[in-house]
């Protein structure tokens, strides 16, 4: 299990230390004290390799140095990501603004976009997704397939509501698991954040030592808020129902 944790994260040029080897561990539910035990074998054996804090493969002693370079490039970029999150979370009908990708990771290089989910209100997600593609295309933000220079631009790659914070079956892998757990809420006045993973609690099959919101008792409860909730209102539902028509006819091809 440890062996593949580090070579999955390898694949992103990203070691680790003891504490998210511990978080990350695939499939293996352990204590951090067995853990610990454990590594010292493997590097006794020099089955893993360690260089500073970090817990690496043999012979990628490098990868220390560029975690080190990439957290001091992301720098900038997440403080200009909190910043466009704010303006985002301005938007109505949005919820929260999280980060996601390597930029959450502080493992982006300096030709990065930003990657953002974005949680809007329930049964208006296409109505705020067709508002935040105009207003972020209309500021020069967005980044799309014709962008040239994508540095600093926003990607909105994932859209959820309330009531679709479950993902369904199809969508749940090792690669989503940690996505999800790696998220970082820059805009989330509501605190939907323990209730989002709590929702998905199949990551702990992937990932058994991450500690979800449903661990805590009484913890992760869906936040009592209009922001979390949409009433019926005819005028504005068929808005959603025109959004979607229009946006499924750009997406289809």
């Amino acid at each position: 299990a440890i062996l593949k944790t580090l070579r999955y994260s390898d694949h992103f040029g990203f070691p680790l230390t003891l504490s998210e080897i511990h978080l990350r561990l695939i499939g293996i539910r352990i204590s951090q004290i067995r853990l610990t035990r454990q590594i010292r074998l493997m590097l006794k054996s020099k089955t893993i390799a360690q260089t500073l804090d970090y817990y690496h493969l043999p012979g990628r002693k490098e990868l220390v140095a560029r975690r080190l370079s990439r957290a001091k490039l992301s720098a900038p970029q997440r403080d200009r990501a909190r910043m466009l999150a704010l303006r985002l979370g301005s938007v109505p009908g949005v919820i929260a603004v999280y980060l996601t990708g390597s930029l959450a990771m502080q493992n982006s290089d300096s030709n990065s976009d930003i990657d953002f989910m974005v949680i809007t209100q329930n049964r208006r997600l296409w109505t705020t997704r067709l508002i935040l593609t105009i207003y972020t295309s209309f500021l020069g933000l967005r980044r799309t397939p014709r962008s040239k220079h994508n540095t600093g631009k926003l990607c909105l790659n994932l859209y959820l509501t309330p009531m679709s914070y479950s993902l369904p079956i199809h969508k749940q892998s090792l690669y989503t698991a940690y996505e999800l757990f790696q998220t970082v809420p820059l805009y989330d006045p509501t605190l939907t954040h323990a209730t989002l993973l709590s929702a998905n609690s199949w990551i702990k099959n992937y990932l058994p030592n991450v500690i979800l919101g449903s661990d805590l008792k009484g913890s992760a409860q869906p936040a009592d808020s209009k922001a979390g909730r949409s009433d019926p209102k005819g005028f504005m539902d068929i808005i959603e129902s025109i959004s979607y028509h229009l946006q499924l006819l750009y997406i289809r091809p």
